[in-house]
């Protein structure tokens, strides 16, 4: 009589059993990962907005006397920019000495910017950063030199101006604030795909926002060694 054993049978119906629990599992802990991303993700978006809304409140009304505007970076989700047109912050031509006109409107722009961003925001605060920008007129080597020589110029001058009437965020100013040309990389163009040359000169403070894990980390107490 012919016997038959199942045992080899029985042996790979237990393996397949334990192969598809470990899929399962697998698929479960996947699936609780991505849920916990999306949902961190989405609390730091939450996040992250709270704050852009809370720098535009604090500077929205004097900004929008001034004649600027306070718009959102499309390059960087971080950032909120000021754009200063050249006939606020006039050079001499050619050149990087601020015209008077420069100087009062710094005078009386920087003093409440710097001290709501060191102040009240500066938990918000990564970073100050104030860009030169030039039309295309000239090579890109001499571009490039005249508009990091104008930033540093407005730097300069701010920190005589910060020093003077808002010393608290003296040092703050310091700690945040950098200058940097950009030359002709970042022309404007009109409707016709001309160059605004007007536009194109231009000084802009860019404001970047600390991001959620800058600010969870700042929240996390030292340990002492």
């Amino acid at each position: 009589m012919m016997r038959v054993h199942t045992q080899g049978t029985g042996a790979s119906h237990t393996t397949i059993g334990i192969t598809d629990l470990m899929t399962s599992l697998a698929v479960v802990f996947i699936l609780l990962f991505a849920a916990q991303i999306t949902k961190t993700s989405s609390a730091a978006q939450s996040e992250l907005q709270g704050n852009r809304e809370d720098v535009q409140t604090a500077l929205q009304d004097h900004i929008q006397r001034l004649g600027l505007s306070l718009d959102a970076d499309p390059r960087d989700p971080l950032a909120l920019l000021i754009v200063v047109p050249e006939n606020k912050l006039t050079f001499e031509f050619g050149k990087s000495t601020l015209s008077s006109t420069a100087d009062e409107f710094l005078a009386e722009a920087l003093p409440f910017y710097v001290g709501a961003l060191c102040g009240p925001l500066r938990d918000k605060i990564d970073s100050l950063a104030i860009e030169g920008h030039t039309d295309d007129h000239g090579s890109d080597a001499l571009n490039l030199k005249l508009s990091q020589e104008r930033s540093l110029a407005v730097m300069v001058k701010g920190m005589e101006i910060i020093q003077t009437n808002e010393p608290s965020a003296y040092q703050c100013f310091q700690e945040i604030t950098s200058a940097t040309g950009r030359g002709r990389q970042d022309l404007i163009y009109d409707a016709a795909a001309i160059v605004n040359r007007e536009k194109s000169r231009r000084v802009i403070f860019k404001i970047r926002l600390r991001s959620a894990e800058q600010r969870h980390r700042l929240d996390r107490p030292t340990t002492a060694l």
